[in-house]
C-alpha cells in the first residue's frame, strides 16, 4: 500500500513479547516509530501492534521498521502493515455467528501463498476449520490454538512468513482505525 501519507495503518510484528523472548517495550516501540517520522502513533496490547499515520510505501516502510527494531533491540521481527480494508476482510469469516472470536485467528501472510499442503492440515485437524484467501489464512480452533496440532503444522503447510491475531484483537484494531478515519473526516 502506498496510499495517502495521512491514511492510518496498523503495524503487526511477528513474535515479540511471546514467552519472554524478543522483548519490546511498547513505549520504546512507539518512540521508534515516531523516530521514523510516523505520526499519531498508538500501540495496542503488548504483542507488537500499533497504529500510525504517515510513512512511505509498505515495501520500504516494513523493512525500515524491522531494521530500526534490530538496531535498538538486537532482533529484527517480520513486519506486517495493514490498512483498514485488510483488517476488515479478516473479520469476514465463514465460521458462523456463534463462533467465539477468541478462537478464530487471522493469520496474515507476507505474500500470496504459493501453495497449501492441505493433506498435512487434514492429518493434524481435530475439530478445526480454515479458509485460505489471498494474503490471509483464517483458522477456527474451538479447543484453542494452544492445543491445536493444526496450528502447530501451519508454518510448514503454508510456507510463507505469517503472523496471527485473534479476531478480538483484529476487531479492536479495526475500530481504532475506523475512529481515526472518522476523526479525519474520511469516513
Amino acid at each position: 500500500m502506498s496510499g495517502r501519507p495521512d491514511t492510518p495503518r496498523a503495524v503487526l510484528l511477528r513474535g515479540v513479547n511471546v514467552g519472554g523472548t524478543n522483548r519490546l517495550p511498547m513505549a520504546g516501540f512507539r518512540s521508534l516509530l515516531e523516530g521514523l517520522g510516523l505520526t499519531r502513533v498508538e500501540s495496542f496490547i503488548q504483542s507488537g501492534n500499533a497504529l500510525f499515520c504517515g510513512g512511505g510505501p509498505d515495501a520500504s516502510l516494513g523493512p525500515a521498521i524491522s531494521a530500526a527494531i534490530g538496531a535498538a533491540y538486537g532482533y529484527a521481527p517480520r513486519v506486517f502493515l495493514c490498512g483498514l480494508a485488510r483488517l476488515e476482510a479478516a473479520l469476514d469469516h465463514p465460521f458462523g455467528a456463534a463462533a467465539d472470536p477468541a478462537r478464530i485467528h487471522a493469520v496474515f501472510l507476507a505474500e500470496v501463498a504459493p501453495g497449501l499442503d492441505e493433506a498435512r492440515l487434514q492429518a493434524a485437524r481435530v475439530d478445526e476449520a480454515w479458509v485460505l484467501r489471498p494474503g490471509l489464512f483464517l483458522l477456527h480452533s474451538p479447543g484453542g490454538t494452544g492445543r491445536s496440532k493444526l496450528a502447530a503444522v501451519l508454518p510448514r503447510a503454508l510456507p510463507v512468513a505469517q503472523t496471527a491475531r485473534n479476531l478480538h484483537t483484529v476487531a479492536a484494531l479495526v475500530e481504532m482505525l475506523r475512529s481515526r478515519s472518522r476523526e479525519d473526516g474520511a469516513g
